[in-house]
């Protein structure tokens, strides 16, 4: 089981959703908590259909300040006991083992009011024996390698952390960082002995000052993943956030002989969809993996202990990371076939969970031999298909097929038979284009009919 916990500092910005959506997708948490929503109440909790969360409970923000938000999978059996403005407390029942206790913290900000938080803490220890962890921003440093602060009490223990060694900074006057580690996970002694594997991971957010934290109770060995071979091309609308595709399209359309027939433009179609095959590699890569790596260098540029200021080039990597976030955003739309959002609604990690269970569903890992007995065999499954279809479609007793259609009436006339078998025009072709849906169903090429209607100018012409 995972928790994720973050201090975004403002979850109306569209950015901050995506790269909400982004950690949700790469550590895929089963618990994430969120403060200083700084948004009504409802919307925070309908973020779940977004985040791919089951369920979800959120405390109202105080205008522009504060607000808490928590969405959980049904995976776990999370029940919400009691909230405040400066937490949401829980019990969590994992299926078929025994209940312990999570807290989600968010320490008052206000040096003068912070006892609020720590009374609070005092309430809930008199609660229940359950094991118990805390999780969350403390806004309160508890060593003095971590500042000023009272020392941790002996019964409490604070979970060791991988990653940087703070998880807040901000640049005050005189052009100087200060590095406080605030966000952290506290647990209660019977709970690390329940859980001695537990790890806590800082990671690195782009638009917020605070770091996520990532609680693993269990942690797992990550499956490494095995791609498919002799993957079919297909048209991703993402490359069209780089400027320089039209002027590529165009330059490969016009080399080689001109199209004067289908079988001239299969050809042309096929040579383009490699060529833009290679080049989205060269620009794009993978995705998924190019975030990971700009990330990894944005942390190396945020560690560097001699890091006085934010350069140039940690603004570049910055908005590299944002631009890739919403690259990543449509070609997980284009996959899912949704309808019904657009792109910029930030829902990255709905848009994939929609494309995998479409893959699920429409793979087919079976067939049923004619004699009743099953067939898992890829190969004998295609021979199989081909067979069922070959014999569905082929023509079967069509003799004396004259005598038949003598008897059934013309509604065909001369003049509408003219008009069906007439050439069709460009018009015709850009009208049936338009009515397409854009990215729905590519054809055998890996065209959708947005290519088409997109560079129909051209492609139709020649």
């Amino acid at each position: 089981m995972r928790t994720l916990s973050w201090n975004c500092r403002g979850i109306g910005n569209p950015a901050i959703v995506r790269e909400l959506c982004d950690l949700a997708k790469d550590y895929a948490p089963s618990v994430l908590f969120i403060m200083e929503t700084q948004i009504d109440k409802y919307r925070v909790e309908n973020l779940r259909y977004s985040l791919g969360f089951d369920n979800s409970f959120a405390v109202k923000s105080d205008g522009r300040s504060g607000g808490l938000g928590l969405f959980w999978n049904n995976d776990v059996i999370l029940s919400v006991k009691k909230y405040s403005n400066y937490h949401i407390d829980s019990i969590v029942s994992e299926h078929g083992k025994e209940p312990w206790r999570m807290s989600f913290i968010y320490g008052e900000p206000n040096r003068s009011l912070r006892f609020r938080t720590w009374d609070i803490m005092k309430q809930m220890k008199s609660d229940t024996d359950l094991p118990w962890v805390c999780i969350g921003d403390f806004n309160e440093v508890l060593k003095r390698e971590e500042q000023l602060g009272p020392n941790i009490r002996e019964e409490y223990l604070m979970a060791g952390y991988i990653g940087l060694d703070w998880t807040f900074e901000k640049k005050v006057t005189g052009g100087h960082f200060v590095r406080v580690r605030l966000d952290r996970v506290l647990a209660s002694a019977n709970w690390c002995a329940r859980f001695p594997l537990a790890e806590v991971h800082h990671l690195m957010a782009v638009k917020s000052d605070h770091c996520p934290i990532l609680l693993s109770v269990e942690p797992e060995k990550k499956s490494e993943n095995i791609r498919g071979l002799g993957r079919p091309f297909r048209y991703e609308l993402m490359w069209e956030t780089n400027d320089g595709l039209p002027s590529l399209i165009q330059q490969v359309w016009k080399e080689g002989q001109p199209c004067n027939s289908v079988k001239d433009m299969r050809i042309k179609l096929c040579h383009l969809g490699e060529e833009l095959r290679s080049w989205g590699q060269r620009s794009f890569g993978v995705v998924r993996k190019e975030i990971r790596e700009q990330k990894k260098r944005l942390e190396q540029l945020r560690y560097d202990p001699a890091r006085n200021n934010v350069s140039e080039e940690e603004k570049k990597v910055v908005e590299h990371i944002i631009l890739l976030n919403y690259q990543e955003e449509i070609m997980w739309r284009q996959r899912s076939r949704i309808t019904w959002l657009r792109e910029g609604d930030s829902n990255t990690r709905f848009f994939h969970q929609r494309a995998s269970r479409r893959r699920s569903r429409n793979r087919i890992i079976k067939l049923n031999r004619p004699d009743g007995s099953e067939c898992t065999k890829v190969e004998e499954m295609h021979a199989m298909a081909t067979d069922f279809y070959s014999n569905l479609f082929k023509s079967e007793g069509t003799s004396n097929m004259r005598m038949v259609l003598g008897h059934v009436p013309r509604k065909i006339t001369n003049e509408m038979n003219k008009f069906l078998c007439a050439p069709f025009d460009e018009s015709e072709v850009k009208d049936a284009l338009f009515q397409m849906f854009p990215t729905k169903v590519p054809g055998p090429d890996g065209f959708p009919a947005h290519f088409f209607s997109a560079t129909g100018m051209f492609v139709v012409r020649i």
